[in-house]
């Protein structure tokens, strides 16, 4: 974050690294194959390099396939964590179909650093709204972490849960919810919006990130790209694009997620500093 010029668009444009602002992607996946195909490049030092070739400081990141046993995907996550510890920090993916696994699972985390939860329960084969995530979230309730669900089904399930737990933080990993409608994200501080696939209408988003800035609070924002299963250029091109002012371009790449982790306790060493 030292050099740099123009706005984020003239830098995409001309193939400069976003250098001049922070940049943390909240939403992202390590490993080299999901369920579907096989990932290329997606070793440690080649993902470090292609983040530096668009300017992302730091990644929050899980596993990539999240299917079948999380433990040996969850360790190669930490790994990688461990080797680059300013790119990359952990969050603890559970199965939703073996919660006797999730005590151990989370201890695990808590040795390896993690600062949070993935959730992928209809990946899992479990609905969302029958799941009782409670004794996992009692597990971790005064450690300050951060809980991102692919989907949380409804913003009413969301608002139970954030209110029970009050000392987590509760991402929504793709805009799938009713959150205009249900005003959750003004109502409640512990709820956060990511930005993740904002592009793919309609399974993913019920909004776009234009109209994520014209409905939601700018604050709330977090910028994710789903890399590696998608590509740190498709959450960024959008952005980049997209009818708002600069400084809230700035704010949702990466201002808005030093602010939420400045209040949780989160420090990444190196990462917004002037």
């Amino acid at each position: 974050m030292a050099d740099g010029g123009g706005t984020i668009l003239d830098c995409l444009r001309a193939g400069r690294a976003l250098r001049h602002i922070p940049v943390i992607d909240f939403h992202t996946h390590l490993g080299a194959s999901s369920r579907y195909y096989y990932v290329p490049f997606s070793g440690a030092q080649e993902v470090v390099r292609y983040m530096d070739r668009y300017g992302v400081d730091h990644a929050v990141t899980f596993a990539l396939s999240t299917t079948t046993d999380p433990e040996v995907k969850n360790l190669s996550v930490y790994r990688t964590c461990r080797r680059f510890p300013r790119r990359f920090t952990p969050l603890t993916t559970l199965h939703a179909l073996f919660p006797q696994d999730w005590e151990e699972l989370l201890k695990q985390g808590i040795g390896f650093g993690s600062r949070g939860i993935k959730l992928l329960s209809n990946y899992q084969g479990v609905e969302e709204l029958s799941m009782d995530w409670s004794p996992a979230f009692d597990a971790v309730r005064d450690r300050g972490w951060v809980v991102l669900h692919h989907d949380w089904r409804s913003a009413e399930h969301l608002e139970q849960v954030a209110r029970n737990f009050p000392g987590l933080t509760f991402i929504i990993g793709h805009p799938t919810l009713d959150i205009v409608g249900s005003r959750i994200l003004d109502r409640l501080d512990n709820v956060y919006q990511c930005t993740c696939a904002a592009f793919v209408h309609p399974g993913f988003a019920r909004l776009s990130v234009e109209e994520m800035y014209r409905k939601l609070p700018l604050e709330k924002i977090l910028h994710g790209s789903d890399a590696l299963d998608l590509d740190f250029g498709t959450a960024i091109g959008p952005l980049a694009y997209a009818a708002i002012p600069e400084q809230a371009k700035e704010k949702i790449l990466g201002g808005n997620a030093l602010t939420l982790m400045k209040k949780i306790g989160w420090e990444i060493p190196g990462v917004g500093e002037a």
